[in-house]
């Protein structure tokens, strides 16, 4: 697999370079108007681990999805469920790192999306902030994608939810809908090769709103782990 994956970053970066340049006049106009030639970067994507990786997917539970803003709480193993929620759910957007703007063109492209990003040196008041836009935004109509345990995890490693989304779980009021997936199995944690395999996304039921602390966060980590290993077995 290795040289597939080689191949397979080959021609990623001939692809982001493209749209890239394709899509220059997107940074001068309003950031709706990028979503579009966005998903079509992914697309291609898609196209490219299928081709050079073997790599496909299929999202479950689509129906699961309401038609009014919602906080998407995801299990984290790749960089293709980003891609993939990004794509399914629609007027979506992350709560990402800052640093992810300085990657050449994905991040200036990034900056320009809409999204939050999040300072780590200061913690507080970037908290205080990302919960004032997580409000904005969703009454905007945009759903809030997260990852709660804040990292990718590798296939096996124990879970570590952190509690930092209920701040914008009490401030905003909404339900929050859990995701669980095996994209570790295909594309793994810190290393660029890549497996052949089927990647499955799969949207569980929602999880009401206003619950308490402690019972949000062992039903989300239930719901998510439980369906995680289901799908890894």
């Amino acid at each position: 697999m290795i040289l597939r994956s080689i191949i397979f970053y080959f021609f990623l970066a001939i692809w982001t370079i493209i749209m890239g340049i394709i899509c220059l006049p997107y940074l001068f106009v309003h950031y709706s108007n990028l979503r579009k030639p966005t998903n079509i970067w992914i697309l291609g994507i898609f196209k490219l681990l299928k081709y050079c990786c073997n790599i496909s997917y299929k999202v479950e539970g689509k129906e699961n999805i309401p038609n009014y803003p919602i906080i998407v709480a995801s299990k984290h193993q790749s960089a293709f469920e980003t891609f993939a929620l990004y794509l399914t759910i629609k007027n979506s957007i992350f709560i990402h790192k800052k640093e992810l703007y300085f990657i050449p063109i994905f991040g200036q492209y990034l900056k320009k999306s809409n999204m939050i990003s999040i300072e780590r040196s200061n913690r507080f008041s970037s908290m205080k902030k990302i919960i004032k836009q997580a409000k904005l935004k969703m009454s905007k109509g945009y759903s809030i994608i997260i990852f709660p345990e804040g990292t990718r995890k590798k296939i096996g490693e124990l879970p570590s939810y952190k509690s930092g989304f209920i701040g914008i779980y009490n401030e905003t009021e909404r339900e929050i809908l859990p995701v669980a997936l095996n994209s570790g199995y295909c594309w793994p944690k810190h290393t660029f090769i890549k497996k052949s395999g089927k990647i499955i996304i799969k949207i569980l039921k929602p999880i009401p709103a206003k619950l308490n602390r402690k019972k949000l966060l062992n039903e989300l980590e239930n719901v998510i782990e439980e369906e995680t290993n289901k799908l890894l077995n």
